[in-house]
């Protein structure tokens, strides 16, 4: 699943400018010097590690496993190994204690092989290293209602007690800990030797806190589950009036929680007759389950194209605020389209 994807990290401006500002934030916080091993675990298309070279970072790293998307890497001019990180690259490559910097970046909750990447953390990650993860928090998920995070690629979910709980029996421990917007609600963790000198930071005394008060057990959980039911009440009548009303309905975005939203929804072509993308790994393909042709964005509206909908039902609501910052977006809205986000609750835009 993980040797060739569609997903890149470099479509959105949005994921670019997140990875800028943490680059710019871990550089200055831990005063990382240009020769310093920097390291991206399942690092894309190198997009967050172009942001540290823009630093005047050298000593770079990126280990993805997809053939075709460490390709692109490599066309960025980043050095790019095209294998899984584990204990086994570690030994191949002798870097032993020597990575300043560790990242992962929404790659944590895909991992099989979770203790083995743990332990080569452990062993890459120098005395006075720290190892960044970004994750979709649980209880952000739950918050936001974001059932659609829940897919095959995720197999864990995580909470900062829960990932405490995983690092521990390797003498890891996270110092600094704060909640992003990104993909609808993340994590970012910071992680050193138990031994190392870094103090922790109020940011993580006040994300802990509010965690145990929030108390995402067994009982929240099943609340979450009926308050997901009421939400796809909620879009399903929705929809079928605007459907029943006779308008056209395109999805916007093909993410892989995009099929999460459909099939629980039981959304097909009986609703919506494309999917518009711009990333062109996707363009061409259908939706599984669902079988939605996607087509490209530029396509819809021009001669010889696609008919321009009434509604797009925004199945990548997390980059709503990029979405709605284009100027054919609002030139479309002006002109009567209409968006549908269905979370973090359902409206209608304009």
């Amino acid at each position: 699943m993980f040797t060739k994807h569609t997903y890149v990290s470099g479509t959105t401006k949005t994921l670019a400018e997140h990875f800028l500002n943490l680059a710019i934030e871990n550089a200055t916080q831990f005063k990382l010097q240009s020769n310093e091993l920097i390291v991206d675990i399942g690092g894309n298309d190198g997009t967050q590690l172009l942001q540290y070279r823009k630093g005047g970072h050298r000593n770079l790293m990126n280990v993805e496993s997809a053939e075709n998307i460490a390709e692109i890497s490599r066309s960025m001019g980043i050095p790019t190994y095209n294998v899984f990180f584990n204990e086994e690259f570690i030994d191949k490559t002798d870097t032993d204690g020597k990575a300043r910097l560790i990242n992962a970046a929404g790659v944590f909750f895909h991992l099989e092989e979770l203790h083995s990447v743990c332990k080569a953390i452990k062993r890459m990650l120098a005395p006075n290293g720290v190892f960044v993860v970004q994750f979709m928090y649980l209880v952000d998920i739950i918050k936001h209602k974001a059932f659609d995070a829940i897919y095959h690629e995720h197999l864990c979910y995580y909470t900062l007690e829960s990932l405490e709980n995983l690092l521990k029996p390797y003498d890891l421990r996270i110092f600094d800990a704060y909640e992003s917007p990104i993909h609808g609600g993340s994590m970012i963790a910071k992680v050193c030797h138990k031994e190392a000198t870094y103090k922790n930071t109020m940011n993580y005394v006040t994300v802990a806190e509010i965690e145990a008060t929030f108390n995402p057990n067994y009982t929240r959980l099943l609340q979450f589950a009926g308050e997901v039911e009421q939400l796809k009440l909620e879009i399903m009548g929705l929809l079928q009036k605007i459907k029943g009303d006779g308008n056209l309905i395109y999805g916007y975005g093909s993410p892989a929680k995009g099929t999460t939203m459909l099939t629980y929804c039981g959304i097909g072509t009986n609703f919506l007759d494309y999917l518009v993308e711009i990333n062109d790994l996707k363009v061409g393909l259908r939706s599984p389950g669902t079988n939605i042709p996607i087509i490209h964005e530029e396509t819809v509206g021009k001669p010889h194209g696609h008919k321009r909908p009434d509604y797009y039902f925004v199945l990548a609501w997390n980059f709503w605020k990029e979405i709605h910052s284009k100027f054919h977006i609002k030139k479309l809205m002006a002109d009567g389209t209409k968006f549908i986000l269905p979370l973090p609750k359902v409206q209608v835009y304009p």
